[in-house]
């Protein structure tokens, strides 16, 4: 968790810090695009996609020979 990317409201941001009681992360401190550091709530942050996918049919396929 601490060094990866996230999404807040679609836009990137990048967990520095977390803490809090329990099993599990309460609040986080991030850093946004443009610099600013925020604390909130981990809750609410999403993993950014991995891949985008093409649609079937597109790019390269096994067998083509290349």
């Amino acid at each position: 968790m601490i060094g990866r990317a996230y999404l807040e409201g679609g836009k990137p941001v990048i967990v520095l810090i977390r803490w809090g009681p329990g099993g599990g992360p309460r609040n986080v401190l991030i850093r946004r695009a443009d610099g600013q550091l925020a604390v909130r709530p981990f809750r609410g942050l999403r993993k950014p996609l991995a891949h985008v996918r093409r649609p079937a049919g597109h790019g390269a396929r096994a067998g083509d020979g290349g």
